[in-house]
């Protein structure tokens, strides 16, 4: 498995500020093409942990479904990618 890696963590808390480092961690491995399985195997965690990481980043953002904490998490970070850009 190729190593993961987030060399910015205080951006990603900048962004994300109700979310711990580890829900950070696990959504970004997640958006990078991880399965949970293969999340759970690379942080030497349970499948049953990473669906309650992802659980909690959903109710810390009133979200109901996995596909809506990704596209919130996706958008999110278009957005101040671009936003970045714009005041640059």
């Amino acid at each position: 498995m190729n190593p993961f890696r987030i060399n910015n963590f205080k951006k990603y808390s900048e962004i994300f500020h109700k979310l711990s480092k580890r829900e950070i961690q696990i959504l970004s491995m997640s958006r990078s093409g991880f399965t949970n399985s293969k999340i759970a195997l690379f942080l030497n965690i349970s499948v049953r942990t990473v669906d309650n990481y992802f659980n909690n980043a959903m109710q810390k953002h009133e979200l109901k479904t996995y596909p809506a904490l990704r596209a919130f998490f996706n958008f999110a970070i278009e957005d101040y990618l671009i936003e970045t850009r714009e005041n640059n």
